[in-house]
């Protein structure tokens, strides 16, 4: 593995962990579309950034993934799959109109696979408990269960939910859930689409009028 590429460094800008895994794809799907999930690596990598996996789990699920290369291809084949239905599901709900019915049931699946390794366990207190994923470390698939977890807790947050939004950037279509104070926000990332379009109106307003 020496002579790989580096690990991308991925943004984490829509404030939820589903929609931050939609935004592995750069641009505007349906237009410039950059996919950054080319290797098992990458999502590994994605999900290393996320704190989905720590250190010791990261390299066992990479040295799993030169053993099994096969393997590893299928799950990075699920994964953007399940992204694919993520995006679509949420984008959806952005326009207000029906979410297609085989991508609810490609989140099911994932999530019935990934609650199978979720249980309970005593919190610090006597009387305190809390989730916890069992460590598996030689499943490739093990980050999966997670994602799809957070997309189905984010889907029946309907408080939350109405507040999904997706970009306004003229080549971007990333997703963002709005915490701001009164709901207004417009942009993926201030500095970055934010700034864009600042500037862009800043020259509109200043071109020289025809005379």
């Amino acid at each position: 593995m020496g002579d790989s590429p580096p690990a991308k460094k991925f943004r984490f800008v829509a404030g939820d962990l589903a929609l931050d895994f939609t935004n592995t794809v750069g641009g505007k799907r349906g237009g410039i579309a950059r996919e950054n999930l080319h290797r098992y690596a990458d999502f590994l990598s994605w999900c290393s950034q996320a704190g989905l996996v720590d250190e010791a789990a990261t390299r066992e699920l990479t040295n799993q993934a030169d053993r099994h290369p096969e393997q590893a291809a299928a799950v990075l084949t699920r994964a953007i799959e399940l992204r694919e239905a993520i995006y679509r599901i949420f984008a959806a709900v952005v326009e207000h109109r029906a979410v297609a019915q085989e991508d609810i049931a490609l989140l099911n699946r994932e999530l019935g696979r990934g609650l199978k390794r979720l249980s309970v366990i005593p919190g610090k207190g006597k009387t305190d408990f809390d989730w916890a994923w069992a460590k598996d470390p030689g499943a490739l698939d093990q980050p999966l269960g997670p994602v799809a977890r957070a997309t189905a807790e984010l889907l029946v947050s309907e408080g939350q939910l109405r507040h999904v939004q997706r970009c306004g950037g003229g080549n971007c279509g990333w997703l963002f859930l709005d915490s701001s104070k009164n709901h207004s926000r417009r942009w993926c990332d201030m500095r970055d689409c934010g700034n864009r379009a600042k500037v862009r109106r800043h020259r509109l307003n200043h071109q020289p009028k025809a005379r």
